[in-house]
């Protein structure tokens, strides 16, 4: 996968340079966290962590004939103190690396190297190529193919569970502004066998996707999908906004997945006490309202089934801003009432009520926030009746594109007797275009 990536970026160069970098367009995005915390688990030591962590992002626009461009985003971490995640002491991921074609007819564009397909039911990063363009009478066509990306090896495995290619595609239609409707479909070459009871089946489904306006204060989106190794829908998703006046919003969703036939890697959940052919539904109805420019008020309810218990969660929040929406805040409350056997493991009953209070004031020196979230459980946790965090953010304008800042937050929960987190935030965010300026 290293090789790929560096084959990628060498291409890339090699293409770039000889059509004239300083005529390109070029935006910097980096953000520096430097994190300071203790941790202190029941029965264990307490826990000193520094993990510096380091996001960069660059794109470069108007390349060659001004059609193409480069884009690259990454990150990586290392522990200056006790492991904070996992095993390992040091982590780092390339997020995406891809050259750009935008041609000038049809909306059609093709893409080479790390980058995420999102067409219709598919969802997935890429080490590889796509293309995609506008067909006459309303119609369109998408392909992709190449090698998927791995991550982290399964406990207990060789593999993450993932085959080492992906193919697929959409064709789609579209009137107007009123309607589209596409098929997709996404095929993955055979996964690696596992070590019972691990299991992970061919990631192979193919599925439908809707977008329709037939009025303008409707719209409905949604898509299903059926795996053809389990001979089983994968799931339904549906969302349908109603927006009967400026200041209303009502929002419906329907959502329903067979776990085995949805999950991409059924592995991740082997060790939960889960039915490999467990169905879950959720039915969930909001809306909200704005009273004024300075006051907004939402409420929301939704419905959880499984095979193995039921939930129903609702609440509301109120949000207001002020000063040109310079100050902002609100408060929320949301109730968890599970049923029984909804919760998994030994908890004897996953029901709590969750509160959330905040206030940020932005400017263009400096900018703050408080947050406090907590969250009461009708039966204790680890002989907990309640989790409780707060957190407090300061930070300041050096120039237009850079800025420092900082958080701090201290918690206690179920898992942690006490927790204390700091963390050094410096950012930067700037653009270069072609003439040699910057913006």
């Amino acid at each position: 996968m290293k090789k790929t990536c560096c084959t990628l970026l060498c291409a890339a160069s090699l293409t770039v340079t000889p059509f004239g970098v300083m005529a390109a367009d070029v935006s910097v995005d980096s953000t520096t966290l430097l994190g300071i915390g203790q941790r202190d688990v029941a029965g264990a030591s307490k826990e000193s962590l520094l993990p510096a962590t380091q996001f960069l992002g660059l794109s470069a626009d108007k390349l060659a004939d001004g059609n193409l461009s480069l884009h690259l985003y990454g990150w990586g971490r290392a522990d200056l103190g006790d492991k904070s995640y996992n095993d390992e002491k040091a982590a780092g991921s390339l997020t995406y690396a891809y050259l750009q074609y935008r041609f000038k007819e049809a909306n059609a564009n093709i893409r080479a190297g790390r980058h995420f397909i999102r067409e219709g039911i598919v969802n997935e990063q890429l080490d590889g190529i796509s293309a995609r363009t506008d067909l006459p009478l309303g119609f369109g066509l998408s392909a992709f193919g190449g090698a998927t990306v791995h991550t982290t090896h399964i406990s207990g495995e060789s593999s993450d569970g993932k085959g080492d290619s992906l193919y697929g595609g959409r064709a789609n239609y579209r009137y107007k502004g009123l309607l589209e409707i596409g098929l997709s479909g996404i095929y993955e070459s055979a996964a690696p066998k596992l070590t019972p009871p691990h299991f992970a089946g061919d990631y192979r489904r193919v599925g439908t996707d809707l977008w329709l306006t037939p009025f303008q204060t409707i719209d409905i989106i949604g898509h299903s999908s059926y795996n053809p190794v389990t001979k089983k829908i994968a799931e339904h998703t549906y969302l349908l906004n109603y927006k009967p006046t400026q200041q209303t919003v009502l929002t419906g969703e329907f959502n329903q997945h067979n776990e085995q036939s949805y999950l991409y890697a059924w592995t991740m959940f082997s060790a939960a006490a889960l039915n490999p052919n467990d169905k879950s539904t959720s039915i969930g109805l909001s809306g909200s309202y704005e009273v004024n420019k300075n006051l907004e008020v939402a409420g929301d309810y939704k419905h959880y089934k499984r095979e193995f218990g039921s939930a129903n969660r609702f609440g509301g929040d109120v949000r207001v801003k002020y000063n040109d929406n310079s100050i902002r805040g609100g408060i929320g409350y949301h109730y968890l009432d599970a049923g029984e056997g909804f919760a998994i493991g030994t908890n004897p009953s996953a029901s709590y009520h969750e509160l959330r209070c905040f206030i940020m004031r932005d400017s263009k020196s400096y900018f703050t926030a408080i947050d406090l979230l907590g969250d009461i459980f009708k039966d204790k946790i680890y002989n907990e009746t309640s989790a409780w965090e707060a957190i407090a953010s300061l930070g300041y304008h050096i120039t237009p594109a850079l800025a420092l800042s900082g958080d701090f937050s201290y918690g206690r929960n179920p898992q942690f007797t006490e927790e204390a987190k700091a963390l050094l935030r410096l950012t930067y965010n700037m653009t270069y275009p072609g003439i040699g300026g910057k913006k």
